[in-house]
């Protein structure tokens, strides 16, 4: 099987949604055979090059303002008229992360990566949103207060190998919501001392 593995990240270097693609990755084996693009830095010709062929086509994207990050819309939009023609076999799977508690906060943008497929004539797949995915940063996927969302990667790689169609999942850490929130707000101040600032100042 062929899988084009789309990071929608505009990050350069060390995002979450690379590090859910490499699990993902991880969990499809090795018997496949993977095309990577990283939207941060390709352009178009590069996204239709990785795609073309492909029995799934995988976008992880992390979560702004409730929707798809601006230059991968941008993208998707572009390809809109051809990707269909290039990957006509294809599925289209989404992994929507956001920095929020909760997963089921990434429903908007999944359900826009659905009505690209429907305007593209992509098959849709399915959808996994991820909640707090910037603790994968310190624990992997899959792992410890991560396993729940290992156990959506599970599902999600499941019916990409069987090319089935399914309804959405959502996940998140097992670390329960306050300390999370606890943690980033501790976070934001250590940030906001290395700049100079004090914590009144971000009132």
């Amino acid at each position: 099987m062929k899988v084009c593995m789309i990071n929608g990240s505009p990050k350069l270097k060390d995002s979450a949604s690379g590090l859910f693609l490499e699990a993902l990755e991880r969990k499809l084996g090795n018997e496949n055979e993977f095309n990577h693009i990283d939207t941060a830095s390709a352009d178009l010709q590069e996204l239709m090059d990785s795609a073309r062929g492909s029995d799934a086509i995988v976008i992880a994207f992390p979560l702004y303002i409730d929707g798809i990050p601006s230059h991968l819309l941008r993208m998707l939009h572009a390809a809109e008229p051809y990707i269909a023609e290039i990957s006509p076999n294809a599925k289209l799977y989404g992994i929507a992360l956001n920095g929020f508690y909760e997963g089921v906060q990434n429903q908007t943008a999944l359900d826009m990566l659905r009505n690209f497929c429907e305007r593209a004539g992509l098959s849709w797949g399915q959808g996994a949103g991820i909640g707090a995915s910037p603790m994968v940063h310190a624990i992997p996927v899959g792992i410890g207060l991560n396993k729940k969302m290992g156990a959506a990667l599970d599902v999600l790689a499941g019916n990409i190998i069987s090319k089935q169609s399914s309804e959405d999942i959502f996940a998140q850490t097992g670390m329960p919501r306050f300390l999370y929130v606890m943690g980033g707000n501790m976070g934001w101040k250590r940030q906001a001392r290395e700049h100079g600032l004090r914590s009144k100042d971000l009132n």
